[in-house]
C-alpha cells in the first residue's frame, strides 16, 4: 500500500488539462513547475487593492471587475499593483471572458515565472469547473495491491497473497454478471466520508490469469462488465486454509480495514480446494447490504439464544 498524504499538484497539470478546462496558457511558461495546494480558487480584488494578503497556495481567477479596475489605474500604480502581486507567491492567474492580460501583468508574469491562462468561459462557469477538477486531483489517494469488483452494486476490495486466487475469483464473479473495476492496482480517493475505487489509467481492466497471461474483462464479457468507479464498501481478504488465524465463526466480531481515515467493513475468508469463493462473496455482499439497512443476522441469533437460555433457566428455578 502506498499513501500520498497531503496532495498538492504542480501549474504542469493544468497546462496539461488545459483543452478540457478550456484554458489557453498566455505567458509564464517558465513557471509550470510551481505547485497548486489548495483547491480553493480566489478572486483576487481584495488582494490588488491592498486590502488583503495573497493566497499562495491557490489559483487567482480575474473577472472583469478586476481587470476593469487594474486598467483605469495610471500605468505606474497599476505596475505597482501588479509587481507586489506577481512577487507574492501566486502559482498562476487565469484571466475569464476571453480578456486578454494588461501587458504590464504579462510582462511582470514573464520576468517572475508566473503562468497566466486565458478562458473565453465566464468567471462563475470556469470557477465551477476548475473546484470540481481540483476537488478531483487534490483527494487524498491511496493505491492498493487487490481486485476490485462490484457485486450487487457493493464495491469490494479483494486482498490476499500473490496468487492465492483474487483475479480468478473476479473473472468468476463477472461471469456469475457482476463487474470488474480494477485488478492489481486500486486507486482509492478520499471524496466526503466514502472512499471511491477505481483502475490506474491505462492498466484499467487488465487482468493477469496464470497460465493464460494478460486479459481485458471488458473484451472478454462485454462493455457491461466493467466499470470504472465504485465506492469501496467491503474489504474482503483471502487467506490460506491453514494460515487463518482463528475467525469468528458466529459473524459477531466486527472487523475494520481502514482506508484514508474511512473504516471499512472487513472479512477473512478461508480458501482450499472446493471452496467456492465467488459464491461466498455474493452471499457476503447480500449479507453487508442487510447490515447496512439495520438487519443482523448474527446479533439476531445470540438475542434468540440467549432469551432460550433465560427462558430455560428461569424454567429451572
Amino acid at each position: 500500500m502506498s499513501e500520498t498524504g497531503s496532495r498538492d499538484i504542480s501549474v504542469q497539470r493544468l497546462a496539461d488539462s488545459a483543452t478540457a478546462l478550456g484554458l489557453v496558457l498566455h505567458c509564464g511558461r517558465g513557471g509550470l513547475g510551481r505547485r497548486i495546494r489548495s483547491s480553493e480558487v480566489v478572486k483576487p480584488g481584495l488582494v490588488l487593492t491592498g486590502l488583503q494578503r495573497a493566497h499562495g497556495e491557490a489559483i487567482h481567477v480575474l473577472g472583469r471587475a478586476e481587470q476593469e479596475y487594474l486598467s483605469v489605474r495610471p500605468i505606474q500604480e497599476q505596475r505597482q499593483i501588479l509587481m507586489d502581486y506577481v512577487r507574492s507567491g501566486v502559482p498562476c492567474v487565469v484571466s475569464c471572458w476571453g480578456l486578454a492580460p494588461l501587458p504590464a501583468l504579462v510582462e511582470l508574469a514573464e520576468e517572475h515565472n508566473v503562468p497566466v491562462f486565458t478562458t473565453v468561459k465566464s468567471t462563475g462557469q470556469f470557477i465551477r469547473h476548475l473546484e470540481e477538477f481540483l476537488n478531483d486531483e487534490l483527494a487524498p489517494r491511496e493505491e492498493l495491491h487487490g481486485v476490485l469488483v462490484q457485486v450487487h452494486d457493493l464495491g469490494i476490495l479483494i486482498v490476499g497473497k500473490s496468487g492465492i486466487g483474487k483475479s480468478e475469483t473476479a473473472l468468476e464473479l463477472v461471469l456469475r454478471g457482476h463487474r470488474m473495476v480494477a485488478d492489481d492496482l486500486v486507486r482509492v480517493v478520499r471524496e466526503g466520508d466514502d472512499v471511491v475505487g477505481r483502475g490506474i489509467p491505462v492498466v484499467g481492466q487488465f487482468v493477469e490469469v496464470r497460465g493464460l497471461g494478460i486479459l481485458h474483462a471488458g473484451d472478454l464479457f462485454g462493455q457491461a462488465a466493467i466499470v470504472d468507479s465504485v465506492r469501496l464498501a467491503l474489504v474482503i481478504e483471502l487467506v490460506g486454509w491453514d494460515d487463518a488465524p482463528s475467525i469468528d465463526r458466529t459473524g459477531l466480531d466486527e472487523r475494520f480495514f481502514t482506508v484514508l481515515g474511512v473504516d471499512v467493513p472487513h472479512l477473512l475468508l478461508p480458501v482450499r480446494p472446493g471452496r467456492n469463493i465467488a459464491t461466498i462473496i455474493e452471499i457476503a455482499a447480500r449479507n453487508q447490504i442487510l447490515r447496512n439497512r439495520g438487519v443482523n443476522s448474527a446479533m439476531r441469533y445470540e438475542q434468540l439464544l440467549l432469551a432460550q437460555l433465560r427462558s430455560g433457566s428461569g424454567g429451572e428455578e
